[in-house]
This record gives C-alpha cells, structure tokens and sequence, in this order.
C-alpha cells in the first residue's frame, strides 16, 4: 500500500523549502483537491504558502542588482552550452559520442531547467548536476563530448554567483527574510501534512474498502509523484550533510549579512516508502 514517505526538511535552505512547496502544489492542483472535496486543506496550505513567497520573494527582488544579473546570466549561459552540447550529441555520427550523450541526458534530466528557478534553487541544482557529471559514473562521457572544460567553468561561475549573493544580502533585509521565514515555514509545513494526510486516508479507504481502480491510480499517482519530489529534496540535503561515520563540524557562528538557512523551519514533512 502506498503511503507518503516522512521527510525531514529542518536541513532545507529558504529557497529549496519555497521551491518544493510551490511543486508540490502544483502536483496537488485545485482541480483534483475539488473532485476529491479536499478543497478547504488546499486553500489553507494555499494561503500560508503565499506568505512564504512573499517572505522569500522579499530577498530575491533586492538581490536583482546588475552585478547579481551578470553572475546568473554567466552561469545560465554555460549551464545552456552543457545542455545544448549533449542534446546535439545525441545526433553525433561517433556511435560511441552518441552512447555517452544518451547516458549524460538521463544524467541532466533532473536538473534540465535548473536555470529557470528561483536563484538559491538554481544554484542547488546546478551544484548537484556539477558533481554528478565530474563523478566516477560519467566522467568518461563527459571527456567523450569534450565538456569537462565547460562544466568546470560552469561550477567556478556557480560558486562565484553564490559567493556574491551572500554578500549581497542587506542585514537587516536578510534578518527581516530569516525571521518571516522561520516563523511562516513550520505553518506551511503543518498545512502540507493536513492535506496529504488527506489524500493517504482517501487512498487506504479505497485500497481497503472501495476497490475503484480510477481512484487508486489518480490517488496513488499523487502520491508517487509527491515522493519523487521528496525524494530529490533528500537528495540534495544529503549532498550537504556528513556521511554516517565522518565527523560533523561544529556550525560556524552565524554571520549577519548570511545567516545559515540550515536553522530555519525544524519542521518533518511526509516523504514516501
């Protein structure tokens, strides 16, 4: 029986919490929520999600200086080339540059529109797909299609955009932001699991009880879909954190112009099994 797998997102930066809410609500449309009556849980996460938006879109609005846009564009224009080299490669007449195309697309899906999100979604995507591509498992595809060139660039003008984001936060804009965030995110958290919650109880009713094929695969695709997105917020935590075995640092003292996100919102959310 399917169920929504729990996450714990306490370790979420401000603007990977924001994006996986927005993508779940968008999984979890207003048309379904009507036909399932489960309209009234759907406002209320609705409602306090866009409190979050404006808390984070706060930031992001100050951080669109000239330099900030320079950065991102450097960025989003190697992120572009990488992308564009291995759609081409697929069409190369090497068997062998097409093979490596072929496994480094599979590579790049989830990561394909990293330079349409927000700016701290794009710049946790783009770090994961970096390290994904320079690793063991495609490494050799990459120096096939020439691209471990580009894709080191990509991941210096990653980190550059990073570093001048931080510095660029106004204190008491980023203060303003932490504080609203931290108070907003376990609300949204809360109202998140009231309405999966929901749609868990709907879907065992009928795994149980009702045996209604169309039910089960409309309720059970939510749920899958949900848990992927779970699943690759996990992911991208994990990269951050220390394995099972290595020492943790000790968390820097917080700084005023970049306070660590990693404190805000000590919130679990559903994931699934």
């Amino acid at each position: 029986m399917k169920t929504f797998i729990k996450i714990n997102i306490h370790h979420a930066r401000n603007g990977e919490h924001y994006q996986y809410h927005n993508d779940v609500l968008a999984t979890i449309n207003e048309e379904f929520a009507i036909q399932y009556q489960l309209l009234p849980l759907r406002t209320t996460y609705t409602a306090l999600f866009t409190e979050e938006d404006n808390a984070y879109k706060q930031n992001q609005a100050y951080a669109k200086t000239k330099e900030i846009e320079e950065c991102d564009r450097k960025r989003d224009d190697l992120f572009v080339f990488v992308r564009q080299t291995i759609d081409s490669g697929l069409y190369h007449p090497v068997p062998e540059k097409r093979a490596a195309a072929e496994r480094l697309l599979f590579a790049l899906k989830p990561y394909r529109m990293a330079n349409q999100q927000p700016f701290a979604e794009n710049t946790a995507l783009v770090t994961n797909m970096t390290q994904d591509m320079l690793g063991k498992d495609y490494i050799d595809d990459v120096r096939l299609l020439d691209l471990e060139g580009p894709i080191k660039l990509l991941d210096e003008a990653n980190n550059e955009f990073n570093t001048l984001y931080g510095k660029r936060s106004d204190e008491k804009l980023e203060r303003y932001e932490r504080d609203n965030m931290k108070a907003i995110r376990p609300k949204v958290d809360e109202a998140f699991r009231a309405l999966t919650g929901g749609i868990g109880a709907l879907y065992q009713v009928n795994e149980l009880i009702t045996h209604d094929p169309v039910k089960a695969e409309e309720l059970g695709g939510v749920i899958d879909r949900v848990n992927a997105l779970s699943r690759q917020l996990q992911e991208t935590i994990a990269r951050r954190r220390p394995k099972k075995g290595s020492p943790e640092p000790e968390p820097p003292a917080p700084e005023p112009e970049n306070p660590p996100a990693e404190n805000d919102g000590d919130t679990e959310t559903p994931q699934a099994t």
